[in-house]
């Protein structure tokens, strides 16, 4: 999913949106179209929400269209909340690829003015990319502490090691004090779950709030939830910034009160699931 903005700050309208027309040959492959008006142009924002290999080669044909239209002298900015092969930052067995520096040095090589992330799985995607913004996903959460559900307090539950540091640093900004982790192993071939447990006990008088940065399947998702079964109806609640929902979110919503997200890439429209304000 693309768009763009042109931004004409001597023109009558400063600020222009539009979306490219991407299309696909006989052959597989795929080509983008977007005419602009390269007078008096200042700057140039690419919003890309990049859910497939087709989509990032969308964004790098747009960038190279956009270019020989505007010419080299105008800076483009890329806004990429979701970073495709973040997860992909170490190689877990022999012969595979380091996927997340392959994908960041084909964004270098744009030569973007900035590049701004939201909520990246870990330290090795921002580390990787040049001139990287990333966005403060405690505007997010913040939205989601104003239900009325945690109008009395929260506990914040990391699923696991690698996020109880983001977690705890978001409580921190927050002013959270109760914040929990699980601990959860996996097949590194498989990438299969293969245990869960919480570190430590659940204080009992806060709703919790299970916070992460991507949820495909859910299955890590559905296993915290059953290893809560002493919180009461109405006490646990799930936040995800990227929800893929590879398998819907069905099972999720049965297994918490709400699920709280700005970025669904399913756009469901069921209840219990909210979609939160991303230019907050």
């Amino acid at each position: 999913m693309l768009s763009v903005e042109l931004r004409y700050p001597r023109s009558t309208q400063t600020l222009c949106q539009c979306v490219p027309e991407v299309f696909r040959f006989p052959g597989g492959e795929i080509q983008v179209r977007l005419a602009i008006d390269p007078e008096g142009l200042s700057a140039i924002r690419i919003h890309a929400l990049l859910r497939s290999a087709d989509n990032v080669m969308a964004l790098l044909l747009l960038t190279n269209a956009l270019r020989q239209q505007a010419g080299g002298q105008t800076p483009i900015d890329l806004d990429m909340p979701y970073i495709p092969y973040a997860r992909q930052d170490r190689v877990c067995n022999p012969g595979e690829a380091l996927s997340i520096k392959v994908f960041c040095s084909l964004i270098n090589a744009q030569d973007y003015r900035t590049v701004t992330i939201t909520d990246p799985h870990s330290d090795v995607a921002p580390a990787l990319l040049d001139r990287v913004r990333v966005r403060d996903v405690s505007v997010f959460v913040q939205q989601v502490l104003e239900d009325p559900a945690f109008k009395n307090g929260v506990t914040l539950l990391a699923p696991d090691a690698g996020a109880l540091r983001r977690v705890q640093d978001l409580a921190r900004r927050l002013g959270i004090d109760q914040v929990v982790s699980a601990r959860k192993q996996r097949d590194p071939r498989t990438g299969r779950i293969t245990g869960l447990e919480l570190a430590a006990p659940l204080p009992p008088t806060h709703p919790v709030l299970v916070v992460d940065d991507i949820c495909d399947g859910g299955r890590t998702f559905l296993e915290l939830a059953a290893a809560m079964p002493f919180i009461p109806e109405g006490g646990r609640f799930l936040y995800i910034t990227h929800a893929i929902f590879s398998q819907g979110p069905a099972a999720l919503l049965a297994a918490y009160d709400k699920v709280f997200t700005p970025y669904d890439w399913t756009h469901s429209r069921v209840p219990g699931l909210v979609t939160l304000n991303q230019g907050a």
